[in-house]
């Protein structure tokens, strides 16, 4: 069976009209779908049967990919944590459970905010990078080192390389990476890979040892099986993506349906990571909008952004103006494909419009669309009609094209009122809807009070 996008050639050939040829448009759809693929971290398979030896190397989370949570069939101990968005697949496979106590347990956007900081911290160490995964391999003693490597070129082998774990307020924390080795064709889960180790030789053979990208995964800390789990994927600042096309675009189908993903680069600060991890939770709906720790994180995060929403909104407290800004952060998010200063960017211009729209509100005769009685937006789309630009600027008399403008939108809807009553009227004297309007385009509405549908006969 081929990729999922092949399904979708009739239907663009439908919009697109014509007959346009089909071996393009699959060829279009397929480099569209992948990279839907790698921006989600999925494949979207069709429900298929498979076979998994997990080797987690002390870890007690693994990831896998998506599974259907009541068909796993596995030894006792080994359960499928169901994704708090899409409750009937995992993403996460728990592996043991937790000897611990009633110890009280952080809130979730606490946690993933340390989570975060920690991730930050693994990253200033190297322990992200492939010369972390060849550190490791060279700790195990040779014999085993040989058998795990011959292990992982059988494809349903899937061993995890510790990074990172640790307990934290109730919680567990791991960071972890898939080790595989590439002689064949590697199955396609939508995951970005990375070479282990280096050319051996000046024609750049390389031994195919690749690692996946991190994954986080944060948990509760049960006696039992765990029923949430927060799993995303860490992009660095090796991984290089096209970014040619706009996020908007991507962000609903990434945002309902794929593994959060975490971009760190070296502009990158402890607060900006922890504060994304946070923010990503929010967008793919883990954590609700009402989570305390949300704007805590965005306040300490970017304060000079808050301290401008603060101050040009009177807001009461240093919450309040990061719950405002929060408000305009819902969509579309920031773009995993790019860093940091990227995010900041988008930050500052989601704060302007705060600030913006606290003025239209405060002071609404400032705005000559208010003062016509319309919005912003149609303001603009008349306003060719009534002043001329000059070097990419309007430049016109507020109060002469707003005494314009009102003269023109009244005699609009007396046009449109005349016209309702002609329909009325026509439809009085026997026309059809269809038959009313059509005749409409052609004759003026006064004439409406003579008119005869086709086929009348006096009697």
């Amino acid at each position: 069976m081929g990729h999922w996008s092949e399904s979708l050639v009739e239907e663009l050939a439908h919009k697109l009209g014509g007959d346009p040829d089909r071996e393009i448009l699959k060829d279009a759809l397929a480099q569209v779908g992948q990279r839907i693929d790698v921006v989600a971290g999925r494949s979207f398979h069709p429900a298929r049967q498979a076979t998994a030896i997990f080797e987690p190397n002390g870890l007690p989370f693994v990831d896998i990919p998506d599974v259907l949570t009541g068909t796993l069939a596995g030894p006792e101990g080994v359960w499928p944590v169901p994704d708090p968005v899409n409750p009937e697949r995992s993403s996460v496979l728990q592996l043991g459970s937790f000897d611990v106590g009633d110890t009280k347990r952080a809130g979730v956007a606490e946690i993933l905010w340390f989570a975060g900081q920690i991730l930050a911290s693994a990253y200033m160490q190297g322990r992200l990078t492939g010369e972390y995964i060849a550190y490791w391999l060279g700790s195990v003693e040779k014999q085993e080192r040989f058998e795990l490597l011959r292990r992982t070129v059988d494809p349903a082998v899937r061993c995890t390389v510790p990074v990172l774990g640790l307990a934290h307020e109730g919680w567990w924390i791991q960071v972890s990476r898939r080790l595989i080795m590439a002689l064949g064709e590697v199955e396609d889960e939508g995951r970005l890979y990375e070479y282990v180790l280096d050319a051996n030789d000046a024609d750049d053979k390389r031994i195919p040892l690749v690692a996946t990208e991190p994954i986080l995964i944060v948990a509760p800390m049960n006696p039992r099986q765990a029923q949430w789990a927060f799993s995303a994927r860490v992009w660095t600042d090796a991984v290089q993506l096209l970014a040619d096309r706009p996020w908007r675009i991507f962000a609903p189908a990434i945002h309902n349906h794929g593994i959060p993903t975490v971009t760190i680069d070296p502009a990158s600060t402890p607060l900006e990571i922890a504060c994304q991890l946070v923010l990503k939770s929010y967008w793919h709906k883990y954590i609700s909008g009402d989570e305390p720790g949300l704007a805590n994180a965005i306040a300490m995060t970017y304060p000079k952004p808050v301290a401008r929403i603060q101050y040009a909104t009177d807001a009461v407290s240093t919450s309040a103006a990061a719950a405002a800004l929060l408000e305009q952060l819902i969509w579309p998010g920031f773009d995993p494909t790019k860093g940091a200063e990227a995010a900041r960017r988008y930050v500052r211009r989601k704060a302007s419009i705060v600030v913006m729209e606290h003025r239209k509100r405060e002071n609404p005769s400032r705005y000559p669309w208010t003062r016509v009685g319309v919005s912003e937006r149609r303001f603009y789309k008349l306003l060719p009609r009534f002043a001329k630009k000059v070097n990419d600027r309007y430049e016109y008399d507020h109060d002469d094209v707003v005494m314009r403008m009102k003269a023109y939108l009244n005699k609009t809807d007396q046009e449109r009122e005349v016209r309702r009553l002609a329909l009325e009227v026509l439809r009085e004297r026997g026309f059809e809807e269809a038959a009313a309007r059509k005749w409409l385009q052609r004759h003026s509405p006064e004439e409406a009070v003579t008119a005869k549908p086709r086929g009348y006969s006096a009697r």
